[in-house]
């Protein structure tokens, strides 16, 4: 039998996570965003690899330019987090025309915030290098860099929002397929443009971001397409991209507190880049190196975050908290299971690792510390992002907001430059404050979710439903 609002001659398999074992659609969620998280983590691998082949001034400049587009980023994080809370709301009450609505609205919003940002920044790329380095070949290089990612902005981030639709559906295992394109066309065409291939100039630097541009289009396009003809429960029609005024202040009312909580991480690791600058090229590209691998050891964490905030979200809007609660509590333990082992594992194989993405001579030690003192820290943020998508999943993005705001500039930032440089243990200083306020944030979160999540979730499942039928 074919589902309703589904394509002719369509068939799917479809889960209710609504219902049956929670550890089962835990893993149903986990895996394909897991596998999605690695095809994804494939293109920082290659980036990573051909850039380390330009010497220790491009990965210095690639990691400042990285810093400034995540922080860039920070807004369509929090629109695409809202978009799939609501959409993944609106799947558990059983109302797909609603959880369209939302989603072509999340799209629609997204493109709104990068189109005028992707402008200014590619006009700017070289003053904005300016303001964290005045090595004029840092600049030089990292603004090409940062220009061409500015350039490509909407595409390498919209393929993740296209696939938060997909995951508030729990059907993550469709855009595993586009995002695993895009991560072969990136892994060939990264080394043709920043290397050159017969008619094609060597781009240098600048090549890694036309690179990545060029598999996230192809991306994008395939998972418009399975939204536009009917592969998802979210069957997304042309109509559902015009403008909502109201729809529109619903998702912003999430997106804002959502991407205020990214905003204050990412703009906490610009000013903590801006200390490392200090140091020279070799902290920073201990720092780039580090932080990458950092953030690919975190992958199940964000697996945990991107699922429970599905779990949740449905059962929420099915009218469901005690199911919702033990959701949270499997995600969370999940999470903090794989994290020690992945831990264990970065801190064992440090070396190595920081060799195999180009570091050389008294770079290795450096970038051998940094990686194992980040690696003290992982199982507590992995923690903290998980409980973000959990408080996320039902519609409450303050508290993960909160505890960001008070971690990253009242621990952190202080905590760095105490280390840093009054007690003279210069990046070294920083990496260790890193790894302190993911435990303390880590902790503290847990601390709210323990008192004050349960309460507020049966609360909000009380309420009346919001335009569709709920199931008992």
């Amino acid at each position: 039998m074919r589902p309703p609002g589904a394509a002719p001659g369509v068939r799917r398999l479809r889960y209710d996570y609504t219902q049956g074992p929670i550890g089962r659609g835990l893993l149903y969620l986990a895996v394909p965003v897991f596998m999605e998280q690695i095809a994804w983590n494939v293109d920082t691998i290659v980036e990573i690899y051909w850039v380390g082949r330009l010497g220790e001034s491009a990965i210095a400049a690639m990691s400042l330019g990285f810093m400034v587009t995540m922080f860039v980023r920070s807004g369509g994080l929090g629109i695409r987090v809202a978009g799939q809370a609501l959409v993944a709301q609106r799947i558990g009450a059983g109302d797909p025309e609603g959880a369209a609505s939302l989603a072509g609205q999340m799209l629609l919003l997204h493109a709104l915030y990068f189109l005028p940002l992707s402008l200014l920044g590619a006009l700017l790329s070289e003053e904005i290098m300016r303001a964290f380095t005045q090595d004029p070949e840092i600049v030089r290089i990292g603004g090409a860099y940062l220009r061409a990612s500015f350039w490509v902005l909407l595409l390498t981030d919209g393929i993740f929002a296209f696939a938060s639709i997909f995951r508030a559906a729990g059907e993550s295992l469709i855009s595993v397929w586009p995002m695993a394109a895009s991560s072969v066309v990136t892994f060939a065409a990264m080394p043709l443009f920043i290397l050159g291939a017969g008619p094609l100039p060597a781009f240098g630097l600048a090549g890694a971001s036309w690179g990545l541009g060029a598999g996230r289009l192809l991306g994008c396009a395939v998972m418009a397409a399975a939204l536009l003809g009917g592969l998802s429960r979210v069957r997304l029609r042309p109509a559902h991209l015009l403008p909502s005024p109201e729809l529109m202040r619903r998702v912003l009312r999430l997106a804002w507190p959502a991407g205020t909580q990214v905003l204050f991480e990412r703009s906490a690791n610009i000013v903590l880049v801006g200390m490392l600058s200090r140091f020279g090229p070799l902290a920073l590209a201990a720092w780039g190196v580090g932080n990458r691998v950092n953030n690919m050891g975190l992958t199940p964490g964000y697996s945990f975050q991107g699922s429970g905030r599905t779990l949740v979200g449905q059962n929420i809007g099915a009218r469901l908290p005690e199911r919702a609660r033990r959701a949270a509590w499997a995600s969370l333990g999940a999470s903090a299971a794989v994290m020690a082992v992945v831990a264990a594992g970065v801190f064992l194989w440090a070396e190595p690792m920081v060799r195999f993405f180009g570091m050389q001579g008294e770079g290795v030690p450096a970038g051998v510390l940094c990686m194992r003192v980040l690696s003290l820290g992982m199982a507590f943020e992995a923690a903290r992002r998980t409980l973000s998508g959990v408080f996320e999943g039902a519609a409450m993005p303050a508290p993960p907001m909160v505890v960001e705001a008070v971690v990253r500039w009242g621990v952190l930032l202080p905590g760095a430059w105490l280390l840093s440089t009054p007690l003279g243990a210069r990046e070294a200083g920083v990496w260790w404050a890193v790894a302190g306020s993911q435990a303390v944030g880590g902790a503290a979160l847990f601390a709210w979710f323990v008192t004050a999540w349960q309460r507020r979730v049966r609360a909000m499942a009380a309420r009346p439903a919001e335009g569709g039928s709920s199931r008992p």
